[in-house]
């Protein structure tokens, strides 16, 4: 599933070159190209991965999946969460870092991000209405739900973060070297967003601390 998403989401963006911005000579940015990357993969394939999973399963998403207005108990979650996964981040990447004497790799968004500091107003936007929904979706939603019942609940948490790190390397710009210790950092966060979802049951949650 996770390699499918990816899978799609670039393919999406192939076509879109192949189809419509090639044969216009047309020239895209950085930022029309992150833009671009967030519909095609966590918009559409990452949503769509999914759907078409439990399409041919002939199971119900929306009952596997549970979606809801967070209480003011799980608010606090996620407050709580987002500091502790910005603190757990902090430390991680000083001790990988350290004990590999490496620098992390490039992340291709951050950089046009940081090349354009007015676009980023727009990019949190997009953070919360496409990548988080969408990764969430398909990594905790999805995958880690479906591990569960095979491994218990620590087992897919685990398994849903070997799962969801890796896949970022197609973001990254650097050495394999560098981008093994993004992705060991990486596990990090997603490690949080895992236990937050096993705590509340409500994919809204860890969405939010996502974003």
């Amino acid at each position: 599933l996770a390699v499918g998403g990816i899978g799609l989401g670039i393919a999406l963006l192939a076509l879109a070159a192949l189809v419509i911005f090639v044969p216009l000579g047309l020239t895209v940015s950085p930022t029309a190209s992150l833009v671009l990357s967030l519909v095609a993969i966590q918009g559409i394939a990452f949503p769509g991965i999914a759907l078409l999973y439990f399409r041919r399963t002939n199971r119900s998403l929306r009952a596997f999946v549970p979606v809801s207005v967070p209480t003011l108990r799980e608010v606090g979650i996620i407050v709580g969460a987002w500091i502790g996964a910005l603190v757990l981040v902090v430390i991680g990447a000083s001790l990988v870092i350290q004990l590999v004497g490496t620098e992390p790799a490039s992340n291709a968004g951050a950089e046009t991000a940081a090349a354009n500091p007015e676009f980023i107003p727009v990019l949190i936007v997009l953070v919360f209405l496409l990548n988080a929904p969408g990764e969430e979706l398909l990594f905790r939603g999805v995958i880690q739900g479906l591990l569960r019942e095979r491994f218990g609940p620590v087992g897919a948490i685990g398994l849903a973060t070997a799962a969801f790190a890796p896949i970022h390397i197609t973001a990254l710009i650097g050495s394999v070297e560098a981008a093994l210790v993004t992705i060991t950092i990486l596990s990090i966060p997603s490690i949080v967003f895992g236990i937050v979802y096993e705590l509340t049951d409500n994919l809204a949650v860890p969405t939010l601390v996502h974003g």
